[in-house]
């Protein structure tokens, strides 16, 4: 069975699945910086709405960003027990805590990927995947197209983009 994933970037990076970007810098939820991740949603609105939180306004979303479709042996995706998350895992700025669980399972390498709740959705009742880019199966999650970013005009057209 294979399961889509989705992530929205710039068009040149869809296909770069390295985990050296922002993430690895600067450390996510997820991952403390020096840590590869790649962060993927398990739907493209999921996708677009983790991406809401790094734009001021969907009007100056950048015209080279895209929303990538990825598909993965769905095997190949562990999913974290949601039971064992510290209380403030989806709190802003992000607790270490969930940061050592990134760590924790990249240092395992048990898997290629790992299903997460997304903090962008109150309760966590859609998913994120974060997939690991040194795991010896990494080659198994592929890049298969690239759809134009664009949110409908009526979603936001009650916001100023001042």
């Amino acid at each position: 069975m294979i399961t889509n994933l989705f992530r929205a970037s710039p068009e040149i990076y869809l296909n770069n699945l390295d985990g050296k970007g922002g993430s690895y810098a600067n450390g996510a939820r997820w991952n403390p910086a020096g840590y590869p991740i790649v962060y993927l949603a398990s739907s493209a609105s999921t996708a677009l709405l983790e991406m809401a939180h790094y734009i001021p306004h969907p009007e100056l979303v950048p015209d080279n960003y895209r929303l990538g479709r990825y598909e993965i042996p769905t095997n190949l995706i562990d999913t974290y027990d949601k039971s064992k998350l510290p209380k403030n895992w989806d709190e802003y700025p992000h607790p270490q805590s969930t940061q050592q669980i990134g760590k924790a399972w990249l240092d395992n390498s048990s898997n290629v990927a790992l299903r997460l709740p997304s903090s962008a959705v109150p309760g966590g009742y859609d998913d994120i995947v974060i997939f690991n880019p040194c795991h010896p199966k990494a080659g198994e999650l592929k890049f298969i197209e690239a759809f134009p970013l664009a949110y409908s005009s009526r979603m936001f057209s009650g916001l100023s983009k001042d």
